[in-house]
């Protein structure tokens, strides 16, 4: 059975139910209306045969003038009839336990409904106690049926009609409508699970169910699409991974390889002179530094990706961070050929994290001493800002890079010139750990070849959390 089908049997059976009960409440409540009527055209019956008799002592005259099936029984005291116009006395048993009798005897005057022990008729009965201690009963037949009452009040039997009619028909359209929506969300459901998904196909009415419907399907779309991104994601990080890696044990391949060398050297049988000696241990020293600087890089940029949270911030001063960068690399600069101006000004404070902002100018300033040249200048500013951000400018005068290589010069272990850059010391990851510092602190970096030549920087950090 479809949805449409269920739903519509299911609303039937729900307005049959109320059409039942109201039924029933409107006829309890004509079985009351008339229980209370005929109680009332009993109890003036039975004060019409009370003064009746008291006068004249003649009941056969008196139920002359009274209702054809009115039933009227005399009981004495000890409960035995005496008289009834409708059955024989002389085959009756005693009376004085019948409820009617036992309320009037008790109140005055009681009534009952039941059926009658002597005719098997359901009477409603109404007794009243006489002075002597006799009882006068009137009682009249008591039914009311269903096709009576509808007959009856016919009114109510026509709105049931319409009623139904109109609620068949609402059913029907509204059903239409959201069986639609069901059997598209049906298909839907059916086509994910076999993952043979067309969204083309599937289609839902022009109606609030409808809209619901496709809203359903595009956040479906957005949740596969999300998916897709998130698949992509860990594919790319999987590879950049695998990537650095690779890079990683072959940037520790060359430092290990020369320290094996130079300790193999000094070890063995071969006499070496003094100066030889100092001097292989020299270049280990120095390949240690290397190998040490590549560690630290790169537990630095896998912390930045990884575990970003742990980097506390706090109030830093920016120039005083760069003039730090400045002073620490200051032995590796010669002041004839390297010229550095820090033009940033001293009340340029930021939220952020003292150590990243550190490595940001440390880096920068590394890169340029490493790879732009002799007799540059080098130059730090703050060129703007608005409500959230500055805007800083680094730049070198000297030979810049080709433009090929700007779109990777983020990239980890992208060297420009790889001789240059061993013989330099370089890790390949400094301008990585620039891009992911800036990043941390939510701002972008792009790099420029400057038209008078040399390479520029330009980098936003956000002033607060």
């Amino acid at each position: 059975m479809t949805y449409k089908r269920k739903l519509i049997v299911y609303c039937l059976i729900a307005f049959c139910l109320y059409v039942i009960v109201d039924i029933g409440i409107q006829l309890n409540r004509e079985k009351r209306f008339k229980t209370d009527s005929l109680r009332s055209n009993l109890h003036a019956y039975t004060e019409v045969v009370e003064n009746y008799l008291a006068s004249t002592k003649d009941t056969a005259s008196v139920i002359k003038l009274l209702p054809e099936n009115l039933r009227v029984s005399l009981i004495n005291r000890e409960g035995v009839l005496t008289y009834d116009n409708a059955f024989d006395i002389s085959k009756a048993e005693n009376h004085g336990n019948r409820p009617e009798v036992l309320a009037a005897k008790l109140r005055n005057s009681g009534s009952a409904i039941r059926s009658s022990e002597s005719t098997k008729i359901d009477y409603l009965y109404y007794a009243r106690m006489l002075d002597d201690g006799s009882v006068i009963r009137t009682s009249l037949p008591y039914t009311i049926k269903l096709d009576d009452f509808l007959h009856r009040d016919s009114i109510i039997l026509y709105i049931i009609i319409l009623m139904f009619v109109t609620t068949l028909f609402i059913l029907i359209y509204s059903t239409d409508k959201f069986g639609n929506v069901m059997s598209s969300l049906k298909k839907f459901v059916t086509s994910v699970e076999k993952g043979d998904m067309n969204y083309k196909s599937i289609t839902f009415p022009d109606t609030d169910s409808g809209e619901i419907g496709n809203k359903i399907i595009g956040i479906y779309q957005q949740l596969e699409e999300s998916k897709r991104k998130i698949d992509r994601e860990k594919e790319r990080n999987r590879e950049l991974k695998q990537e650095m890696t690779n890079n990683i044990a072959h940037e520790l391949k060359t430092p290990v390889s020369s320290i094996r060398g130079y300790l193999e050297i000094l070890l063995g049988d071969k006499p070496v002179s003094e100066d030889k000696r100092k001097y292989f241990l020299e270049r280990s020293y120095y390949q240690t530094l290397r190998l040490s600087d590549l560690i630290n890089d790169v537990a630095l940029i896998t912390k930045m990706e990884e575990a970003a949270t742990v980097f506390e911030k706090e109030k830093v001063n920016v120039r005083e961070l760069a003039q730090e960068a400045i002073e620490e690399l200051s032995f590796r600069i010669n002041p004839e050929q390297v010229d550095i101006q820090n033009n940033l000004e001293n009340n340029l404070d930021i939220v952020g994290n003292k150590s990243l902002i550190f490595a940001i100018f440390r880096n920068l300033l590394e890169n340029a001493i490493n790879y732009a040249g002799e007799e540059i200048t080098i130059g730090i500013k703050c060129y703007n800002e608005d409500a959230d951000y500055y805007y800083f400018l680094f730049y070198d005068t000297g030979c810049g890079v080709k433009p090929e290589y700007l779109e990777k010069i983020f990239d980890r272990f992208v060297r420009i010139d790889q001789g240059r850059s061993r013989r330099n010391g370089g890790t390949g990851l400094g301008l990585s750990i620039v891009k992911h510092a800036v990043m941390f602190h939510n701002g972008t970096i792009e790099a420029r070849n400057r038209k008078t030549g040399g390479l520029e920087f330009y980098f936003t950090l956000k002033k607060r959390k």
